[in-house]
This record gives structure tokens, sequence and C-alpha cells, in this order.
């Protein structure tokens, strides 16, 4: 299977597996999907973790198996659903960098809540490099990368060090890699104190940026009200 689901108590790891890359095809990023919206469903699950096996998180879509399949009309209708979800999820998204997160893989990292990455790891786009351009990464992107850096990584396909990407406020921590999933269990747990508000108040949060300010404020005014039951 592509997905690995393992759950510690409420925190709920889901895992790439399509080594060594971790590379998204059609079927990967519509099981990634699929999962997050089941696990956001399940009132059981408090937090949901994403990683990559081995040494990397993920490098993005596998293009030349889009190109010799014919798929990458539906990998880009899967990868849309996915980068929709996150803003829409209730539940807390965190990434547990444990490698190079590149291309759609950067996608993910700027698209989750909470990200820690460990030490010796590039995030960022790569497709210029390769004569493209990240079409689909760079709305993730742009949303969480000052536009400076931004526009600099797109056009040149350089990622940025882990600890450029620190400093520029797209990830959490860096750590070494034995401390990964330590730290990331520490935020999962955290990302949880909220509870039932927290579920309304994430999606508020996402959906307040695109709004005008006082739609954004008239709907967290009534959640406000709801959450101590008026």
């Amino acid at each position: 299977m592509p997905i690995d689901l393992r759950r510690e108590g409420r925190v709920a790891w889901v895992t790439l597996r399509r080594p060594p890359k971790n590379l998204l095809d059609a079927d990967l990023t519509a099981r990634l999907y699929r999962t997050l919206v089941e696990l956001d469903e399940d009132a059981g699950t408090g937090a949901i973790v994403i990683t990559g096996e081995g040494e990397y998180f993920c490098g993005g879509a596998d293009g030349p198996k889009l190109r010799e399949t014919g798929t990458a009309k539906a990998f880009a209708a899967a990868a849309v659903d996915l980068f929709g979800q996150f803003p829409r999820s209730r539940t807390p998204i965190l990434a547990a960098v444990n490698g190079d997160a590149l291309a759609g893989g950067f996608g993910l990292v700027c698209a989750a809540d909470i990200v820690i990455a460990v030490e010796g790891s590039r995030l960022g786009t790569i497709e210029a490099a390769l004569g493209t351009w990240p079409m689909i990464a760079q709305v993730a992107a742009a949303r969480r990368v000052p536009e400076k850096a931004a526009i600099t990584n797109a056009l040149t396909g350089q990622p940025f060090t882990a600890a450029r990407a620190l400093e520029l406020g797209i990830i959490d921590e860096v750590v070494p890699r034995e401390r990964l999933r330590e730290r990331v269990t520490h935020y999962a747990q955290l990302s949880m104190a909220g509870g039932a508000a927290a579920l309304v108040g994430r999606r508020l949060f996402y959906r307040g940026k695109g709004q005008p300010i006082d739609d954004a404020l008239r709907e967290g005014a009534e959640a406000f009200v709801e959450m101590f039951g008026r």
C-alpha cells in the first residue's frame, strides 16, 4: 500500500510509502485525500501527522509516470481535492519532515499547520530547474512563504535549507532525526488542547484569510457566542 496509517492514541500517523522519494502519482494523491477526509470525520482523531518512509518526505509529482500513463489530468484533479482539504479540515494537520520536501512535497509542508523538519533536509519547489513550473505547489507556498522568497524559489528552482526555512517561518523547528517523532508528538498533543472549540476555530482561521474583514469578524463573533453557550 502506498499509504501506511497508524494510530498512537488520538494522533494518526499517515506515512507516504513510495520509496525512495515517495513521489505522488494520481493514485497516491487520491488515497491521501481520502485518508485525510476520513480521519477528519472520525471523532477519535485529535491530530493528523503526515510523514514519509525512508530518507525522503516527498519529492513531488512523479512526472515520468504521469506522462507515460496519461494520468496528468487525474493527478491534477486529485491534487486540487487534496490541497483543498487542508483548510477545510477541522483536525490539526502536522508534517513530520523526515527528509527532502520538494515540489508537491513542499506544497504539503506549506499546507500543514505545524511543521518539524530534520537537519539537512531541503524544502522548496524545484520545477523551474527542470524546465517546468510549480503550477499547483505554488498555491500553498504563496500562502506560507514570504512573497520575495517564494518567487525567488519558484523562478530558480533552488530549495531552501531547513535552517533557512526556519528563518522564513515556513517551519517551526529543525531537529536531529532521532528527535523528530518526539517533537512532532509533542506539538500534536499541544494542538489538541483547544478541544471542540478548535475544531471550529481552525477552519475559521483559514476561511477568514480570504474574506472581507467585516465578514470574518461577523463569523468569528457568531462562533464566539456559540462557544460560550449564548
